[in-house]
């Protein structure tokens, strides 16, 4: 199966780094999540990195050792560099979460000035609201500001997307005005001044989230969380997807749609969540490219255990360097091909419906969720003897 041509749509990755950052930052960075000094010499061990070194020198024209590699790279223009990569990867659409006080990342704007595709902004909630907690006095008068934020941005952004997996946790709870009005004047003093703190209350982020997620639902938004393996968390635990129970059981959510970001070590339980809830769908954008690949082929093949075919989505999850997408488009090319060729063979699939399969995974199941995307694959006509 040869998916080269068949374009990508990217539904969740990260913004580019500016030239100036991107000559500075070494590429062993960009292969852990982690920040900890401690952990970048152990870096080059992993087999994510080892692979990729490779994959990077034949694409460079380099020996593959890191020092021949850094070398190469940096020889280039770095936007002329961005452009051909990313036209390598054949990303026709790519949303990405934009951070308006990093001047060290390209905005959504530059991407789209810069780079021949369709780009649009996903707005972070958690991020959103940090932002608006000095002008409000009250949990209550900040929440209902909130909301109207809320509103005024939907019809510019393509998706919403919270975080609270790596803070509080997926299990989304409901507190009273008592515990909520607590926690926010907590909060209040216990923030530096003239510094924007980092919300981990679970009663304020809860919270923020109920109201976010009635706006999604009546605004037609997508709401994406994050789920497992991500950022550095306090407790994986807290981002195991069936956390949000509460969530997919409220009367009041029926129809919005939801995608679980990432999956991995949770890969099962986001595919039976799938196969169960209407609007659940499951990515597995970071488990691809950053596992082994045994360990990228074993996820997709259990996302589709239980998951409709029509439910699971891939995304690069690529952070910073415009290798990093090309690196994740690659192997996720590679590895749809790879699982849906075995499909065929185990009889799970004919092979006109694994074509329709691959086209579905890597791009219009994205693009029928978020928009900007025509004419899916007409699927299949199954013949039963």
């Amino acid at each position: 199966m040869h998916l080269s041509s068949l374009s990508i749509y990217d539904h969740h990755a990260y913004p580019l780094y500016t030239e100036e950052r991107w000559r500075q930052e070494p590429l062993e960075r960009y292969f852990t999540l982690n920040p900890d000094a401690l952990v970048l010499p152990f870096v080059q061990d992993s087999l994510f990195f080892r692979r990729s070194l490779r994959d990077l020198a034949e694409f460079f024209g380099c020996e593959p050792s890191l020092e021949a590699l850094e070398e190469a790279r940096r020889q280039h223009n770095y936007v002329e560099l961005a452009r051909w990569l990313f036209a390598e990867a054949n990303i026709s659409h790519l949303l990405i979460e934009e951070n308006q006080s990093a001047a060290h990342l390209w905005t959504v704007s530059s991407h789209a000035e810069q780079l021949p595709l369709v780009v649009r902004r996903v707005l972070l909630l958690e991020a959103e609201l940090e932002q608006m907690l000095d002008h409000h006095e009250s949990a209550s008068r900040l929440l209902h500001a909130f909301e109207a934020h809320l509103r005024e941005l939907a019809p510019r952004v393509a998706a919403f997307k919270s975080a609270v997996a790596y803070r509080s946790g997926l299990d989304i709870g409901k507190h009273n005005l008592v515990e909520l009005e607590r926690a926010y004047s907590e909060l209040r003093r216990s923030s530096p001044s003239r510094q924007t703190p980092r919300i981990t209350s679970k009663p304020l982020l809860d919270s923020m989230l109920w109201v976010a997620l009635k706006v999604a639902l009546e605004t037609g938004k997508v709401v994406q969380f994050h789920t497992g393996y991500g950022e550095s968390s306090p407790d994986i635990r807290l981002a195991n997807p069936l956390g949000l129970r509460a969530v997919l059981e409220a009367p009041e959510l029926r129809g919005l749609k939801i995608v679980l970001l990432h999956s991995y070590p949770y890969v099962r339980e986001a595919g039976l969540l799938a196969s169960h809830y209407p609007g659940v769908y499951l990515d597995l954008g970071l488990t691809i490219p950053a596992g082994s690949v045994h360990a990228m082929r074993t996820a997709l093949h259990e996302a589709t255990h239980l998951a409709p075919l029509s439910k699971v989505l891939f995304s690069t999850s690529a952070r910073h360097s415009p290798e990093m997408f090309w690196i994740a488009a690659r192997w996720g090319r590679r590895i749809v091909a790879q699982v849906m060729e075995q499909a065929v063979y185990n009889g799970d699939l004919t092979n006109d419906e694994s074509e329709w399969a691959a086209q579905r995974i890597l791009s219009h199941n994205a693009g029928e969720l978020y928009g900007a995307l025509a004419n899916p694959p007409t699927e299949p006509v199954v013949s039963l003897p």
